[in-house]
């Protein structure tokens, strides 16, 4: 199974958050929001990584943030080319497998609502989701090809499930593994009033 890891050397006089996100650019209205986080000091270091083992899930929105964050209410093991039926079963919303999907949609998950109720479901990696569909109605679908981009971004204040958009403050910086590397590391500096990062890429 791959491992991939994301180091944050913060040489700047202050304290970032890391967050690093996905985007699936074949799939559209979907929620990119911070998966992986780490908050450094200034003079500090850390990191997250992350395994590419798929899940699925559920989640309720909440506009806590001028953005919103998702709340996920269930996370299952998945994997790409399978389908998902959403259902109200013992009183709560909650994903059930249903079967493969046909060969032209390996790279694809599919989540239909039959629960009768609004859902926000959601695909991610290392057991939390990363993008998600906003209100999906009942006998609706939706319908994600996990072509993930890896996004990396700093911020004064996120929390894991916030939406990613407009608040980045230092990037987004796209995370461009090449074959056999499997380490990113970005470095952020002070520039006069600008702060400016590098990334170096290795393998571990």
């Amino acid at each position: 199974m791959d491992k991939y890891y994301v180091n944050f050397d913060n040489a700047t006089d202050r304290t970032w958050s890391m967050a690093v996100y996905q985007t699936l650019p074949n799939s559209i209205g979907l929620d990119s929001v911070a998966w992986k986080l780490t908050t450094v000091p200034k003079s500090g270091s850390s990191g997250v990584f992350w395994e590419v083992n798929y899940n699925v899930s559920l989640a309720a929105y909440r506009q806590d943030t001028p953005l919103g964050v998702y709340y996920a209410s269930q996370t299952l093991d998945a994997h790409l080319g399978f389908e998902w039926d959403i259902v109200y079963k013992d009183g709560v919303q909650q994903l059930e497998l249903v079967d493969a999907l046909d060969s032209t949609q390996a790279d694809h998950i599919v989540i239909n609502n039959k629960s009768g109720l609004e859902a926000n479901p959601g695909i991610g990696m290392s057991g939390m989701g990363s993008v998600f569909k906003r209100n999906v109605l009942s006998n609706a679908s939706a319908q994600f090809k996990v072509t993930p981009i890896y996004w990396v971004g700093l911020f004064r204040d996120v929390v894991i499930g916030e939406v990613i958009s407009s608040n980045v403050e230092v990037g987004p910086f796209k995370l461009g593994f090449a074959e056999g590397s499997n380490v990113a590391t970005i470095t952020a500096i002070r520039q006069g009033d600008a702060i400016e990062c590098s990334t170096a890429y290795s393998r571990r």
